[in-house]
């Protein structure tokens, strides 16, 4: 997995004079002890169901390496999460999936049908979509359950790799023989053969071609997608 600066939750648990964005970013600047630190406020929403709460989100970065975070804040205090008993649990987890859904749905309506290995056409199963990387040990684990889930379900599949130059290559190549292929039987049979960890390869990627997948790859962990095999019902994301 692509690595990724990691911060102490703990740093959340403190109070700030007064929550304006330049604030919050001074405040973590001085906590956070990683060399040539950037962080940017991306956004910032109201709670609806808690007067005078903010939802912030904040991209850190060292220039190698990026990451995320949530916080919230209200009057001069900021909180790594906030648990709602009345609706069922943490508010973060509701906001950043509504957020993560909402980015989604704009770039899977507008996506290139090229870049969507589809397994299934049936109108009466639901679909799925699995955003997938052919040298994840867990993507392989979802891969071997693929038989079962064609029973109940037509699977969607997008190449997001997180892994090295390799795995972009086996996705080019997926996506070119699969496109070729005539049944879902055919196509499961080229999933398997460079899911597998021992599969040698002879083809000659181009610097474009493994460009396209690492454009797909930005674009997909961009909007929020945090790691792979991350599975979403495609009528979600067509709402």
């Amino acid at each position: 997995m692509k690595k990724t600066i990691l911060w102490l939750a703990s740093l959340l648990y403190t109070s700030l004079f007064a929550a304006t964005d330049a604030q919050i970013i001074e405040h973590f600047k001085s906590t956070i002890q990683v060399p040539n630190i950037s962080i940017e406020v991306t956004s910032r929403k109201s709670v609806e169901s808690i007067s005078g709460m903010d939802f912030v989100t904040l991209n850190l970065s060292d220039g190698t390496h990026a990451q995320k975070i949530s916080i919230f804040t209200k009057d001069d205090l900021i909180f790594p999460d906030v648990i709602s008993i009345k609706q069922g649990g943490s508010i973060k987890d509701m906001m950043e999936a509504a957020e993560l859904q909402k980015k989604l749905s704009e770039l899977y309506k507008k996506e290139d049908k090229k870049n969507i290995i589809t397994l299934g056409n049936d109108p009466k199963k639901e679909t799925i979509v699995v955003f997938t990387d052919p040298e994840c040990p867990y993507c392989r684990q979802e891969l071997s359950k693929l038989d079962e889930r064609l029973k109940v379900n037509n699977v969607k599949l997008i190449f997001t790799p997180v892994h090295e130059r390799s795995s972009l290559e086996k996705s080019v190549i997926i996506y070119n023989e699969t496109a070729k292929a005539k049944t879902i039987p055919e196509k499961i049979a080229i999933l398997n053969k460079y899911y597998d960890e021992n599969v040698k390869y002879t083809e000659k990627i181009t610097d474009a071609e493994v460009q396209r997948i690492e454009d797909l790859k930005i674009k997909y962990l961009g909007a929020g997608i945090k790691g792979v095999p991350f599975i979403v019902r495609e009528k979600e994301i067509l709402k």
